[in-house]
């Protein structure tokens, strides 16, 4: 995403805002998330770390800019969701809001714990009927959740997990389209080791679009989604089990393509 000029910012800052995208990061912060299995022995909750805040600056960039709202879920043997003056999302311009709650965050929440996954979706769920029912924003509104793990469910069950996820798509979602037939949900992701349960993660994954697919395959990504289907929003862990440049940036170009056709 680059950066736009500041003549085009004033233009589009003063048409009005005609729909949204709720960005929910949903973050593993487990105890083997401090392993180093990464290709510069940091530990894998610090690339974490470092990719949100990418994604997070790319989306103040954006032509989208002014339309992204971005909320953030910690979860191991407990959860947090980041608030600010109890709002749960936060704009990216014309500050980037979004970056300095999550940046706030960082030392309380350093790996510890098991991995309440079902949980973490939960809380992400509340984050998007929040969102919902915010009458200051346009009724066109679009949700994502991207939910990195490199584990298991250990607080309930992987049948939580699913259940939750089928709330998602099923209770969430009718909300959604009540307010505008065009609005939708989808649930994205990402297995950061071997020992995840990429099984349930595949499952409880979005189907692509057939736009989101084209667009991946433009972008050279489609290798990385979902192998050797391509069929759903889940990327799975890199082959070795340690996080390699390249894998780091498939991953970040695909959170951040899928971010900006979530309205497409």
């Amino acid at each position: 995403m680059a950066a736009l000029p500041p003549s085009l910012r004033r233009v589009l800052a003063r048409r009005p805002l005609s729909f949204t995208v709720l960005v929910v990061f949903v973050l593993d912060r487990s105890l083997s998330m401090s392993e180093p299995r990464t290709y510069d022995h940091r530990w894998k909750w610090e690339h974490l770390v470092e990719l949100v805040e990418r994604l997070v600056t790319r989306f103040s960039r954006s032509k989208m800019a002014r339309a992204f709202r971005v909320g953030f879920v910690w979860f191991s043997d407990d959860v947090v969701s980041l608030s600010d003056n109890s709002r749960r999302y936060f704009e990216v311009v014309p500050e980037n809001k979004a970056l300095e709650v999550f940046r706030r965050s960082l030392e309380d929440n350093r790996p510890r714990g098991m991995t309440a996954m079902a949980d973490a979706l939960e809380e992400a769920r509340r984050i998007i009927e929040e969102y919902i029912d915010d009458t200051r924003l346009p009724s066109e509104k679009y949700a994502s959740v991207f939910l990195f793990t490199d584990g298991k469910e250990t607080r309930r069950s992987v049948e939580d997990v699913a259940r939750t996820a089928q709330l998602i798509y099923n209770d969430t979602a009718k909300r959604l389209a009540e307010l505008n037939p065009r609005n939708r949900v989808s649930i994205a992701t990402i297995a950061m080791g071997l020992d995840a349960d990429r099984e349930t993660l595949r499952d409880i994954a979005s189907f692509l679009r057939e736009s989101q697919r084209k667009v991946l395959e433009e972008r050279g990504l489609i290798e990385y989604v979902d192998p050797p289907y391509h069929e759903k929003m889940f990327i799975d862990s890199p082959r070795d089990d340690r996080i390699t440049r390249e894998w780091e940036e498939a991953v970040r170009r695909f959170v951040e393509r899928l971010s900006e056709t979530a309205a497409v």
